[in-house]
C-alpha cells in the first residue's frame, strides 16, 4: 500500500527533514509539502482526501496552528493528524482537544519516533511485527475513542509519546475511573521486562495509604497494556501552584507527598517522575500521588529500543537522573524539594529554554534561595536540592523529622548544613 503524507510547516527545511525520514522508510510514498507563509491559509473544505496523514507544524502562516487542527476537525472523514510543537504540556492537551490524532514534540523527534507514530496512522499491509516491534492497533469507535474490554470510553484527557489517558466507566462497577491505556508493548524478548512493569503496579495496587492513588485493575486486553486507578476530581497541584500556596500550607501538603513517597520507597518502589501534574486531589481535597512508575516504563522502552535518552521532567530532575545516573529515593527527596521551593514562591528554582540549559543548572547551578520571609524554611530546601545525594535528607523518615523550630536547635542539621554550605 502506497502512504500519502501531506505536511504543513513554515520551516522548509523542517519540511524537507520530515519529508526526508518518511520517505527513506516508505520510498514509494507520496509526499506533499505546503509552505503556510507562501500559499496561505487552507481552504476550511479542504478535506486532505487524497493524505494518509497530515502532519502539522505547531505555526502554519505564522499563526497558531491549534486553530487548523480545529478547522481540520469540522471536516468529516478527515485523515489523522500528526501535531508536531514544542512539547510543552499545555500545547500538548491544547492539539488533542483541537482533535490531533497524536504528538511528537519537535525537539525528540527522530527518524525512529517519527516512524513509530505515522506507521499506525497511516495503515499496514503488511504485520506490525516484521518491523521488528509491537504497536497498539487503534481499534476505534465512531467518535474517535478506542474499545477495551470492560470499560466503557468517556473522553480521552491526555496523551503523550508513552500512553494515552481516558475518562471511563468500569462495566463490572458503574464507577467513573482515569483509565491509561500505554501506547507501545514490546516484544521480541521484551516481554519479561514488561511484565515486571505490570509487577510494580501489582504492588501499588496493594498498597493502603491514603495518599497513593487506588489502582482497581491493571493487565493487557485486546491488545492493550492499561492501568484502571480512582478518578481525582479537584485537579491537579500544578493548578493549585498556579493560584498561589500559602507557606504552612505548602510546607503541610510537601509532608503529605513525603509521607506516600515514604510508603512507595518501602516497598521497593522509586517514584523518579515527581512533578506537580502527578499530584492531584480527590473531591474530599485529599491529596493523591499518581504515575509513579511510568518513568522506569520509559526508560524500559529506551532499553528495548536502544535509544539511550534521559527521561522525566528537567524541572523536577535530581542532578544525577538528568546525567543518566543511578537514582534511589534521594533522588525523589530532590524532586519533592523542588516542588516544595516551587509551592512557596510560585516560581520554579531553575529555568532555561532548553532542557539540557535547566539539567545543567540542578548540576552545577547555586542552591535556590526562599524570600525573607520564607528562610524559616531555607534549611529544609538546603537538606532536600543538595547537589549530592550524601547531602541531602538520605530517609524519609528523617525528613519527616524535621521541623522549623527543631532544625534551629538541632546540633546534626546545624553541622549537615554547615558541610553542605561549604561546597557550595
Amino acid at each position: 500500500m502506497k502512504r500519502r503524507f501531506f505536511i504543513i510547516d513554515d520551516d522548509s527545511d523542517y519540511r524537507t527533514l520530515v519529508s526526508h525520514h518518511l520517505s527513506t522508510h516508505w520510498p514509494q510514498a507520496d509526499i506533499k509539502l505546503y509552505d503556510p507563509l507562501e500559499s496561505g491559509r487552507l481552504p476550511d473544505d479542504f478535506s486532505g482526501a487524497s493524505s494518509d496523514v497530515v502532519i502539522i507544524g505547531d505555526k502554519a502562516g505564522g499563526e497558531d496552528a491549534i486553530d487548523w487542527v480545529e478547522q481540520f476537525r469540522r471536516v468529516p472523514r478527515f485523515p489523522p493528524v500528526l501535531f508536531v510543537g514544542s512539547g510543552d504540556e499545555r500545547q500538548v492537551v491544547a492539539a488533542i482537544k483541537a482533535g490531533a490524532d497524536d504528538y511528537i514534540s519537535r525537539p525528540r523527534l527522530n527518524h525512529q519516533r517519527l516512524i513509530e507514530i505515522t506507521e499506525p496512522l497511516a495503515g499496514r499491509d503488511e504485520p506490525a511485527s516484521s518491523s521488528g516491534r509491537y504497536f497498539v492497533e487503534r481499534k476505534e469507535l465512531a467518535n474517535g475513542l478506542p474499545q477495551l474490554k470492560g470499560f466503557e470510553f468517556q473522553r480521552r484527557i491526555a496523551m503523550n509519546e508513552l500512553s494515552a489517558v481516558y475518562l471511563a466507566q468500569q462495566d463490572s462497577t458503574s464507577r467513573t475511573v482515569v483509565l491509561k491505556v500505554l501506547r507501545q508493548m514490546p516484544d521480541q524478548g521484551g516481554e519479561a521486562a514488561f511484565d515486571r512493569f505490570l509487577q510494580e503496579y501489582e504492588l501499588i495496587a496493594k498498597i493502603d495509604h491514603p495518599n497513593i492513588v487506588q489502582i482497581y485493575d491493571l493487565g493487557v486486553a485486546d491488545d492493550h497494556a492499561f492501568i484502571a486507578m480512582e478518578y481525582c476530581s479537584k485537579g491537579s497541584l500544578k493548578q493549585r501552584i498556579a493560584h498561589g500556596v500559602g507557606p504552612e500550607r505548602a510546607f503541610d501538603l510537601m509532608r503529605q507527598m513525603a509521607a506516600a513517597l515514604g510508603e512507595l520507597h518501602r516497598s521497593g518502589i522509586m517514584h523518579r517522575d515527581l512533578k506537580p501534574t502527578n499530584v492531584m486531589f480527590r473531591e474530599d481535597d485529599g491529596l493523591v500521588l499518581i504515575d509513579f512508575g511510568l518513568a522506569k516504563q520509559a526508560k524500559l522502552r529506551a532499553e528495548i529500543t536502544g535509544t539511550g535518552e534521559i527521561f522525566g521532567t528537567p524541572y523536577y530532575m535530581s542532578p544525577e537522573q538528568g546525567h543518566g545516573g543511578d537514582v534511589d529515593e534521594r533522588g525523589d527527596i530532590y524532586a519533592l524539594g523542588v516542588i516544595f521551593f516551587e509551592m512557596l514562591t510560585g516560581e520554579k528554582p531553575y529555568n532555561g529554554e532548553t532542557a539540557m540549559s535547566v539539567i545543567i543548572q540542578h548540576r552545577q547551578g547555586p542552591l535556590p534561595h526562599l524570600p525573607d520571609e520564607l528562610t524559616i524554611y531555607q534549611p529544609c530546601i538546603e537538606r532536600m536540592m543538595a547537589k549530592l545525594p550524601d547531602d541531602r535528607f538520605q530517609t524519609i523518615e528523617e525528613l519527616l523529622a524535621w521541623t522549623p523550630t527543631a532544625a534551629a536547635e538541632d546540633d546534626a542539621t546545624q553541622a549537615a548544613l554547615s558541610k553542605l554550605r561549604s561546597r557550595t
